[in-house]
């Protein structure tokens, strides 16, 4: 008996995923454009079982576009693969080149790839090796396009050779296959596994029995690894599809008990429908290895068993399963038992050949008439060259004439182009001067801020050393407060010099520096004063930012001063932030004494701070509102000035 299971085109699934009513449901459900590919993305299995369904279906569809090509043709794809399904690539064939040769359908790459494909493996069923070569090329030339082939077609190739009995080169092209398997991302984890096992499979036709055990041990470790555990159903395919090739490979070296072994405890147990073709030809596999090593009733109890299988109408399993009946009655010395079933396995195999010569005879017919075909296209495309050739006269002659118009129009523009280009000559190099001029200014703008920030500092240090030689503490404060303002404007130019924009002041870094200058400044208050900061990183230009550190140098300084006495520790938080109405809100708020309560406004106070804050408030449109709870808090909502 010795066939080998074939796990070539398809894994043979113990368990569906889908029961026939729910496929008609949800097929049903679907949008007319998403059905056919609900109907690619089933297994063979799924798809033979409602095969009828689908191709009522899809007739309906195909009548109800007949002159909308471009809905009808996936409709009429779908047709041809129910015909591929069905054996019948005859009918197949006919449509996928109705869809190739008619320009109405307008095919893209991708989809004139998949009906190569499928037209490929047409002509593969049919022995028509030819033609099959024919289309591989137009298949690599739209891979040397850049179009995606089908993933679950990469053994095409291998397979033709493997048709052919060229084992070593349908070994090395499957080899092959493989390298560019694990190099396309797209991959999904089933198809490594599943190729391992079809490179044993070819092996194990070569009888090089060593290396086809190898890969179908790498196809198992690969599936285990990959598939495991995050698909159990199609890891358990592989798996009984391997462990059978295993067994089978273990009965062609007459290694009986190992065959045994495999199918009892691998393969059997883990098989939950009983009318798989697998399941039979593991019992075929069992009965056959009984019988070598003399276990008779035990093969009797298996032929029993395969007698009672209800869906036994593959033609090879029965003419196998006849072959172990009439070996066992010849075991048996019953030779009438065993003759009956020889004449019934002759009647079988003249049927098959009958039907073998039969299709051999429909390629042939099938390649006559594909000739003849190709052969009314070359003649239509040779009129439609004709065709071609009178228009392109024509089209040279118009031609010929809008040169000589294009001549003198080109003549003409030739001269104003030059004049152009004179033009944008003196204009690039006057942009030269301008941006050299720019450099020099931006040079001059960063050494005046630069040179600003030096005068201010030489002023407060002026002032420092007037105060120490002045005894008044009024006026020594009133010099020291006069320094704290004049090096609050200092560290602004600092600030600005140090940017690339220099009329802008990113003012999240200048709070950093100016809050680090009012600490040190006030270092010999000796109090614990903490200064929380939450301010976005928001450029002001100059004429916002000059008021805004004043105004938040004096409120800070003011805090220091006045709002912690009686204290030893304290906390001051500063915020700004930009409103949705494109103004920006200053917050200032700490946790001191708080105002005096005789404090009305700051229009009303006394003191040259409150009415320095009043001023610059209103130089950048600003509105002032003070809270006295528990601390101040300064409120201060402003605009930025232009």
């Amino acid at each position: 008996m010795n066939k080998i299971t074939l796990s070539l085109l398809f894994l043979i699934l113990a368990v569906k995923g889908f029961s026939n009513e729910n496929i008609q449901k949800v097929f049903k459900a679907k949008k007319n454009s998403d059905k056919v590919s609900f109907f690619r993305s089933l297994s063979n299995e799924e798809k033979a079982d409602d095969i009828y369904f689908f191709k009522a279906e899809f007739s309906t569809l195909v009548k109800q576009n007949l002159t909308n090509y471009v809905v009808k043709k996936p409709f009429l794809f779908a047709l041809g693969l129910i015909d591929q399904i069905q054996n019948q690539n005859l009918e197949a064939i006919s449509k996928f080149n109705e869809l190739l040769n008619f320009k109405n359908y307008n095919l893209s790459k991708r989809e004139t790839m998949d009906i190569y494909v499928a037209l490929q493996e047409c002509y593969l069923k049919l022995n028509l090796y030819s033609k099959v070569f024919d289309i591989n090329k137009k298949i690599n030339t739209l891979i040397a396009n850049g179009v995606d082939y089908p993933l679950w077609s990469y053994n095409i190739q291998s397979r033709l050779y493997l048709q052919l009995q060229q084992f070593d080169k349908a070994i090395s092209q499957l080899k092959s296959e493989i390298t560019l398997l694990y190099k396309n991302p797209k991959r999904d984890s089933l198809i490594i596994p599943s190729a391992y096992n079809d490179l044993g499979y070819y092996y194990h036709l070569k009888k090089d029995y060593k290396n086809a055990l190898s890969y179908y041990n790498k196809a198992i470790q690969t599936a285990t690894k990959s598939l495991k555990p995050t698909n159990p159903f199609a890891y358990k395919s592989i798996l009984l599809s391997s462990k059978s090739n295993i067994a089978n490979l273990h009965l062609d070296r007459n290694e009986f008990k190992k065959t045994i072994s495999v199918i009892n405890e691998d393969i059997l147990p883990k098989i939950e429908n009983k009318n798989t073709p697998i399941y039979i030809q593991s019992y075929l596999m069992l009965g056959e290895a009984y019988l070598k090593t003399n276990k008779l009733k035990e093969t009797k109890d298996i032929i029993e068993i395969l007698e009672q299988i209800c869906c036994f109408n593959e033609v090879k399993l029965k003419i196998q399963l006849l072959e172990l009946q009439s070996s066992y009655y010849e075991k048996k010395e019953d030779f009438k038992a065993s003759l009956k079933y020889t004449s019934e396995i002759k009647h079988l195999k003249d049927s098959l050949l009958s039907v073998q010569n039969l299709n051999l005879l429909k390629s042939t017919e099938l390649n006559y008439f594909i000739e003849n075909k190709e052969k009314e296209v070359t003649a239509k495309n040779q009129i439609i060259e004709e065709k071609e050739k009178t228009n392109l006269i024509i089209i040279i002659i118009g031609l010929i004439a809008l040169l000589t118009i294009s001549f003198f129009a080109f003549q003409n523009n030739r001269r104003k182009r030059l004049e152009i280009e004179k033009m944008n000559t003196s204009i690039s190099k006057k942009n030269e001067e301008i941006k050299i001029s720019l450099h020099e200014k931006e040079l001059l703008l960063k050494e005046i801020h630069h040179r600003v920030k030096n005068n201010l500092q030489i002023i407060s240090g002026i002032l420092s050393l007037q105060n120490n030689s002045i005894s008044d503490e009024k006026a020594k404060q009133i010099l020291i407060d006069g320094q704290d303002r004049i090096q609050s404007i200092a560290l602004l130019h600092k600030t600005m010099y140090q940017n690339d924009n220099f009329n802008m002041v990113n003012f999240q870094n200048y709070c950093n520096e100016l809050i680090t200058y009012i600490k040190q400044a006030n270092v010999t208050i000796n109090k614990n004063i903490t200064i929380h900061q939450d301010i976005e990183n928001v450029p002001f230009n100059i004429d916002t930012a000059i008021p805004l550190s004043l105004i938040i140098n004096e409120i800070i300084t003011n805090c220091y001063k006045h709002a912690f006495e009686n204290k030893t520790e304290g906390s001051i938080s500063i915020s700004i932030k930009k409103q949705n109405d494109g103004c920006y809100k200053l917050i200032i708020e700490d946790n001191g004494n708080g105002l005096p309560e005789n404090f009305n406004s700051f229009e009303n106070s006394k003191s040259v701070g409150f009415d320095l804050i009043h001023g610059l408030c209103q130089q950048i449109d600003g509105e002032l509102i003070i809270t006295n709870n528990h601390g101040t808090k300064i409120t201060m909502q402003f605009k930025e000035q232009k």
